[in-house]
């Protein structure tokens, strides 16, 4: 771990990544009424901003910014395998009762 991370952070740059999260919190309540669109847009654009808001607690506040390169990979490895777990859940919560269920016996 660096131990000059705090250097890098101003009290200024904090209170603009808090912002930008304000911000972003607040598109995130009022986008279903500014964009109204179908539940998939939806959804779509509402895990877009929890993603950039994910990117900016972890970049700054976390001081993931400054760290090392190995231990950078190895909270992007984490992610990725978290996000594969995610993806096989739903999927899986999506197309329990359909139809064409693999493990349904006797078609």
């Amino acid at each position: 771990m660096n131990t000059d991370s705090n250097i890098h952070m101003t009290g200024i740059m904090y209170l603009k990544v808090f912002l930008a999260l304000v911000v972003l919190t607040a598109l995130t309540f009022l986008q279903p009424i500014l964009i109204s669109g179908s539940v998939a847009d939806t959804v779509l654009m509402q895990m877009f901003i929890a993603i950039l808001k994910t990117i900016l607690i972890v970049s700054y506040y976390m001081h993931l910014k400054y760290e090392s390169s190995l231990f950078k990979y190895i909270v992007i490895l984490a992610m990725v395998t978290l996000s594969i777990f995610f993806i096989i859940t739903s999927s899986d919560v999506i197309f329990r009762n359909e139809s064409f269920d693999l493990f349904q016996i006797g078609g």
